[in-house]
């Protein structure tokens, strides 16, 4: 890597550095999972199972706005995990439905269902999501797949949870779904350089989902700057 490509992607950290210092000075708020931890936040499961992308209610009972960020993991004992996918902020006293998507393939997700933030996804996951809109069909749906073939692998399960809800609500066929999979594992592997072995072998916690390969890859950073100075409500 060459001296200016060093020196292009220190400014973008050294910006995104002192942008989320000024951010945070000038929102005060608290993010969501500390939020939810001291009881100013709640967050509940909205959307059906097989809704892509699904949707999570936020409700800020605090008096200070509440930060949400890209890429934060939403867990619960009764119902499939997600992952948020748009940051966003949310004013006191006020609730935002916010999109996101399954990560636990294998769980049907459960409406009326309280999650609870469970830290946040490998940085390759976020990066899926930051370049994503959820507000588009086709796009949503593939960044649905592209994340449940990250959070396993070959371990994927077509027939239960989450994706067999999916199916049955799209009316697809199975043989439709493992021909975009199988698509979807190709834009992986060329975006993201991983190899077919790597792919097979991913599960969510995998350290390779931690690295990106290009460094001109810069959606998560935007993204992030966007989550941390946000619109004043």
């Amino acid at each position: 890597m060459n001296a200016r490509i060093l020196l292009v992607i220190s400014l973008i950290f050294i910006f995104a550095f002192l942008s989320g210092g000024i951010g945070y000075i000038t929102l005060g708020g608290p993010d969501l999972a500390s939020a939810v931890s001291d009881g100013s936040a709640e967050v509940i499961q909205k959307g059906s199972a097989g809704d892509v992308p699904n949707t999570v209610e936020i409700r800020n009972t605090g008096n200070k706005p509440l930060r949400v960020d890209t890429g934060t993991l939403l867990a619960s004992n009764t119902s499939g995990d997600l992952v948020i996918a748009t940051g966003t902020h949310v004013s006191p006293g006020s609730a935002e439905d916010v999109p996101a998507y399954s990560v636990e393939p294998e769980e049907r997700t459960a409406p009326g269902v309280k999650l609870k933030p469970a830290g946040k996804a490998p940085a390759l996951m976020v990066d899926v999501l930051s370049s994503s809109n959820p507000a588009d069909p086709a796009e949503a749906f593939n960044t649905q797949l592209r994340l449940w073939v990250l959070a396993r692998g070959d371990e994927l399960n077509i027939y239960r949870g989450e994706v067999y809800a999916m199916v049955k609500k799209r009316d697809m066929r199975f043989y439709q779904l493992r021909e975009n999979i199988t698509a979807v594992r190709s834009e992986l592997m060329d975006e993201y350089g991983l190899t077919e072995e790597q792919l097979s072998e991913l599960n969510i916690t995998s350290p390779v989902l931690n690295q990106t390969e290009s460094p001109f890859k810069l959606f998560s950073v935007l993204d992030a700057l966007k989550n941390q100075i946000g619109a004043i409500r």
